[in-house]
């Protein structure tokens, strides 16, 4: 019994006289490595955390202005959509104001697409509504003048087109081009279709001794076009 106390006491203060002299070579290794270091050493391992520090607020800084560039992109793009009255401003510039709107634009979903559908006279038009690009143009291409002329030639067989007299006149209620040859009137609409052709024949009466007109109508009556005629002088 006593010796088994003799042996555990030893055990015991064997490993606390080695925990004490740990403690203390400890300390002193501590010591010693602080008074080892030089000013210069520590100036340059000052400078070295300080650079650290900056590098690391430089880049959080970085991430901060990222952050609000990007905030503020997304913001732009929101104020870049367009309203429904500015949709209907491009149609109408599209169509070079030559159409009217018919109602106000609705928006719409045109091929995946947010579009606003712009409704005028002769057709329908798609408008982007973030970046105001016209997706679809649905109304027909006006034609000119001299378009007509070339139109109503060919419709006449061939005329010439050098030769014909264009102004604009009323058919039905629509404003069109009528074109004469000689004694041939067409009505061709701003788009290019033949509505009307007209043929005037002349013969002389010579109980009277005055010309008068008869006309033959092609394709349906016109109202709208008048021809006077002066009375000729026989000697």
């Amino acid at each position: 019994m006593n010796k088994r106390l003799v042996l555990f006491t030893s055990i015991f203060l064997s490993v606390l006289i080695l925990a004490v002299v740990g403690g203390v070579v400890k300390a002193v290794s501590a010591r010693q490595l602080t008074q080892t270091i030089s000013p210069e050493l520590q100036s340059q391992i000052d400078a070295r955390e300080a650079e650290y520090a900056a590098q690391i607020a430089e880049a959080n800084k970085q991430i901060q202005t990222l952050s609000q560039v990007a905030a503020t992109q997304t913001g732009q793009m929101e104020v870049q959509s367009i309203s429904p009255e500015n949709a209907a401003l491009i149609a109408l510039q599209t169509t070079s104001y030559e159409e009217a709107l018919l109602q106000l634009p609705e928006l719409v979903n045109y091929e995946g697409k947010a579009a606003y559908e712009v409704q005028v006279t002769d057709g329908v038009l798609y408008i982007d509504s973030l970046t105001g690009e016209v997706l679809f143009n649905g109304v027909p291409q006006r034609i000119t003048a001299e378009q007509a002329a070339q139109i109503a030639g060919v419709y006449l067989g061939g005329m010439d087109p050098r030769y014909a007299t264009v102004k604009m006149a009323g058919l039905n209620g629509s404003e069109v081009f009528q074109v004469t040859f000689n004694d041939y009137v067409v009505f061709v609409d701003p788009f290019g279709n033949v509505l009307q052709a007209q043929l005037y024949q002349y013969t002389n009466t010579s109980t009277n001794q005055s010309s008068s007109s008869n006309q033959s109508v092609f394709n349906g009556e016109h109202d709208d076009y008048d021809d006077d005629h002066d009375d000729e002088d026989d000697d």
